[in-house]
């Protein structure tokens, strides 16, 4: 119960129902197999911590939906009768099954792929934020700064599986994307390029780096993140920073130039030779 991030219930009150015991039942019956107590309790975490970001979407529509219907002076009874007709779980469900397979396929093949690498694997990081944040949204409302981060992450998103990447997470104004060398670097100036062209999205500053990361439910860690993340402080609005080691896997590449900016130091890391990163011409 815990693990799905609910506190614990007190003792004389009744919560549960058949339905909680029947998952609780489901549980048990995998501890008979291989799966330990703390592996069961990690997976229940990861699930959780994914799933808990739709139902707050889905709870933002339903209030939106309500709202709109309490505006229009509609009735109690009919606002509840709305809630109930909308909430078509059964669909809902084979929607989620239909992504939640496709998503798992896609991740199996990027794990097969490597099957020597165990939990490590070598890719290029980026991250990407909105540049000027802070000062930007001090003049906006909650509709707006809804708007802009919806365009920004849309952007982000449709940018990075374009160019054969992929978005790992979003973090306020900052996204963290993921691929080959190669794909991250047309990812970042191609990020670059549509936000300085859209008309919502600011211009984006964005750092990359490659190397070993530690693959870990769904994220990646280590010091080659923590360098990606560190560049992107000291990028430019509407430029791409990248590492030595983006710059020499890609010296021999004819669609990128550099240009070398010299060692520049970044906080917690120390001494860091940087690149701009450009289309060639």
């Amino acid at each position: 119960w815990r693990a799905l991030g609910f506190p614990d219930v007190p003792l004389d009150v009744t919560v549960f129902s058949d339905r909680d015991a029947q998952a609780l039942r489901f549980a048990v019956e995998r501890l008979q197999g291989n799966a330990s107590l703390e592996d069961l309790e990690h997976q229940v975490r990861v699930v959780s911590a994914s799933l808990a970001r739709l139902a707050a979407f889905e709870a933002d529509v339903v209030a939106q939906t309500l709202d709109e219907l309490r505006a229009e002076g509609a009735e109690e009874e009919t606002v509840a009768m709305e809630l109930v007709e909308d909430a078509d779980w059964q669909n809902i469900s084979g929607l989620i099954d239909y992504t939640h397979r496709l998503l798992f396929r896609a991740a199996v093949w990027r794990r097969l792929a490597r099957p020597d690498e165990g939990p490590t694997v070598d890719l290029a990081v980026g991250f990407a934020d909105i540049a000027g944040y802070t000062e930007l949204t001090e003049g906006l409302d909650a509709h707006e700064l809804s708007r802009l981060l919806a365009a920004f992450e849309t952007l982000a998103y449709d940018t990075a599986a374009a160019h054969n990447g992929r978005i790992v997470k979003t973090i306020g104004d900052e996204v963290m994307f993921v691929g080959a060398p190669r794909a991250v670097a047309v990812i970042a100036l191609a990020l670059a390029e549509r936000a300085s062209a859209d008309p919502v999205v600011p211009a984006v500053r964005i750092g990359i780096a490659s190397g070993s990361v530690l693959a870990r439910d769904g994220d990646y860690y280590g010091p080659v993140v923590n360098l990606a993340s560190r560049i992107t402080g000291r990028a430019r609005r509407g430029t791409v920073l990248a590492s030595q080691s983006v710059a020499d896997a890609l010296a021999d590449d004819p669609e990128f130039t550099w240009r070398a900016l010299g060692s520049k130091r970044l906080r917690g890391i120390g001494e860091v030779a940087l690149f701009v990163l450009r289309r060639a011409g």
